[in-house]
């Protein structure tokens, strides 16, 4: 659970906090600044065919890629490379994780922000035995291991 809630972390790193401009006035590659067109070079060629969302979502990540340290960008493409080694089935399942917390109470998502906090604030061999234990759990050993909270229901499935 722990890892799970960690993952979801980092990808709400990742798109959390991405505003998107209005789909009716996207961002044109001229008017980038030339600090965002760098960060974006990659997707110069792209650009005028990218939904005006996405441009939005675009220029927001830029911006807040340089707003960034050092230490805090390493850590960020050390967590996308993680991102990048995990399935398809993974990644779905994460985003799945990522939705079912966003849909939470905000006083449920401080509670399991603060577990967080704590498990990343212990000694690395206690974080490793913590890990451990919950590999070596069964399915229904992590379930009842969790603090009972109401989660919110699944959209059913298509048939």
């Amino acid at each position: 659970m722990i890892r799970a809630l960690l993952c979801l972390l980092i990808v709400s790193a990742l798109i959390g906090n991405v505003r998107a401009q209005g789909a009716d006035s996207p961002p044109e590659w001229a008017k980038l600044t030339s600090e965002q067109r760098a960060v974006l070079r990659n997707l110069e060629k792209e650009w005028d065919s990218l939904p005006g969302q996405r441009r939005g979502q675009l220029v927001a990540s830029a911006d807040r890629w340089l707003s960034m340290g050092p230490e805090e960008r390493a850590a960020v493409r050390e967590r996308f490379t993680l991102w990048q080694t995990l399935s398809a089935e993974r990644r779905a399942e994460l985003r799945r994780q990522y939705e079912e917390f966003r849909a939470m109470p905000p006083e449920q998502q401080s509670r399991i922000r603060a577990i967080q906090q704590r498990v990343r604030e212990l000694p690395p061999s206690e974080r490793a035995e913590l890990q451990r234990r919950w590999r070596d759990m069964t399915p229904e050993q992590r379930r009842n291991s969790r603090p009972q909270t109401p989660r919110p229901p699944r959209p059913a499935k298509p048939h």
